[in-house]
């Protein structure tokens, strides 16, 4: 269709120049009329014209379309052969028409030609000589013309080329731009926290869906018929237009994780934690703000149901923890027992009135985990601990002793740091098969820390699973296959405990050659006996 267009454009411009001529000439010399070549020429030029207008172009090779200019330099020579009219000057046409789509030979072929017709038609005008300057100057001039055409032509096409390719690669680059502004877009409405970016002005310039379903807006930031309500508490009193975070937000005020409470189109009560973030300063110096809103509602119904089932759990072990301790003690009063007996109920006293404590304190979950810290024999607590596991460890033939220093003082919470102990020995006797050993070492580390190391020769711990050892509720698929009940919570436990008491716990151990968990308290160590942590120890509980 191109090339239709621009043979019909180049033959239009030629053909209407030779009306123009013969136009001109019927006014002023009508009698050039009269020679038969001129009007020859100016009849093939208007046949070359209709032929442009019905030949499918498009269907011809290029090269037979170069057949259109050299009919028209024909055309041109038969009505130059008028003397004194120059029509010749024309030949400039198909010579540029020939220059700007077709090879250097195709204008060397078309300047031959033109002098072939000037010598052709040379009789009817001048002298040999005459016709020979006509000759050269023609030629040199349409060489020249020619080649500064297709010179031009060539780079005109070059730069079309390249600002084609450059056109595209921004094209490509502005669709991935867009694509990746479409995955950006759907990734960000496919959050669930609410996002907004307002201006100082107050418009709000980007939101994502999670915003517009909270607050009941179209897609274009308008409030819907049916509005979200923001209020001071739940059930409170409603925030004012200027009190609202999204007001906040665009006055610059800075927020973090601050509650607000937001009454949905859908009747529902939200809790949402509201935080801002300036955005980068724009051109004009304006300053924009992201408001980040977390939907935490479910979270803090989570958090209540929970509370309210620790609560019940709590209440009710208190009373049969109460029946069991006080028939213990009704048993403690008799003189008729054995020492023995005496021994062990005391332990089984002293283990319901623990338990007594725990349920207390899952009642009170939102007290600290220890508020006063007071001093604390270590030893005693390691002591105590052994003497309530001995039994456990009596039944699978089981070796559990403590070793180490006599006194180790620490500051903290008495309760909890026996809690830690406990936990830490529950797992290596129930873990170390029959035959095997337990040891609690009791000592300082080498930066000065009171040091306490439960030791045992169970079955190990797996290195990947070392990793998540402190994960809530995660259990080794060995412990697991094994059939030995637990929550995989007690570890968990052993490092909040040494958390609260700016403490820290480690754990090594291989498959196959056991486990080594060792817990150093930093704060109010006092040694009270110079014996080092690796030799034999001075007292040892034993079964």
């Amino acid at each position: 269709m191109r090339r239709s267009l621009s043979i019909l454009r180049w033959q239009l411009v030629c053909t209407s120049c030779m009306v123009s001529v013969a136009m001109i000439v019927a006014l002023l010399k009508p009698s050039a009329f009269g020679h038969p070549l001129f009007l020859l020429g100016l009849a093939v030029t208007v046949l070359a014209a209709i032929g442009a207008l019905l030949v499918p172009w498009s269907r011809v090779s290029k090269g037979a379309t170069m057949v259109l200019p050299f009919v028209d330099i024909l055309a041109i020579g038969f009505a130059s052969s008028v003397q004194d009219m120059r029509v010749g000057f024309l030949w400039v046409i198909p010579v540029a028409w020939l220059a700007t789509y077709y090879s250097a030979s195709a204008v060397a072929g078309a300047v031959a030609f033109v002098s072939g017709c000037l010598i052709l038609f040379a009789g009817f005008q001048g002298t040999a000589s005459d016709t020979a300057v006509r000759v050269v100057i023609t030629v040199l001039a349409l060489s020249f013309l020619g080649t500064s055409i297709q010179i031009g032509a060539r780079r005109s096409r070059a730069t079309r080329r390249l600002l084609r390719r450059q056109s595209e690669q921004i094209n490509r680059a502005a669709e991935r731009a867009a694509g990746h502004q479409r995955r950006v877009t759907d990734i960000i409405d496919a959050l669930d926290t609410a996002l907004v970016v307002v201006s100082s002005d107050g418009d709000i310039l980007k939101m994502n869906e999670a915003y517009r379903t909270l607050y009941g807006r179209d897609r274009y930031g308008a409030e819907l018929p049916a509005q979200a309500v923001e209020y001071d508490d739940h059930r409170g009193e409603p925030l004012r237009r200027g009190n609202t975070v999204l007001a906040r937000a665009a006055r610059g005020e800075q927020l973090c994780a601050e509650r607000v409470w937001l009454y949905d189109t859908a009747g529902r009560w939200r809790a949402l934690n509201a935080t801002t973030q300036r955005t980068a300063r724009l051109d004009d110096g304006a300053e924009n703000t992201l408001l980040i809103l977390d939907d935490i509602t479910e979270q803090l119904e989570a958090s209540e149901e929970r509370r309210r089932m620790v609560a019940i759990v709590s209440h009710e072990l208190r009373n049969p923890l109460t029946a069991l301790i006080g028939h213990v003690e009704l048993l403690l009063d008799r003189d008729d027992l054995p020492a023995r007996v005496h021994q062990q109920l005391e332990v089984m006293a002293h283990a319901g009135e623990r338990m007594q404590r725990l349920a207390k304190m899952a009642l009170d979950t939102g007290r600290a985990a220890f508020i006063e810290p007071e001093p604390v024999d270590l030893r005693v607590l390691a002591d105590a601990a052994v003497e309530l596991f001995l039994p456990t460890a009596a039944g699978k033939g089981l070796t559990l002793s403590v070793v180490g220093l006599e006194t180790l003082m620490t500051s903290g919470d008495a309760f909890r740091l026996r809690q830690a102990i406990d936990n830490v020995l529950s797992n290596a006797v129930k873990y170390t098969p029959r035959g095997g050993s337990v040891i609690l070492r009791l000592g300082i580390s080498r930066d000065e820390r009171a040091q306490v190391t439960i030791s045992d020769t169970g079955r190990g711990i797996a290195p990947e699973d070392l990793e998540r050892l402190f994960e809530p509720y995660f259990r080794a698929p060995d412990a697991v296959h094994s059939g030995i009940s637990g929550t995989g919570l007690g570890m968990g436990i052993v490092r909040a405990i040494v958390d609260e008491h700016h403490g820290e716990v480690t754990v090594t151990s291989r498959p196959g050659e056991g486990t080594h968990v060792e817990m150093r308290f930093p704060d109010g160590a006092q040694i009270h006996s110079a014996v080092p942590l690796l030799t034999a120890p001075r007292s040892e509980i034993s079964i």
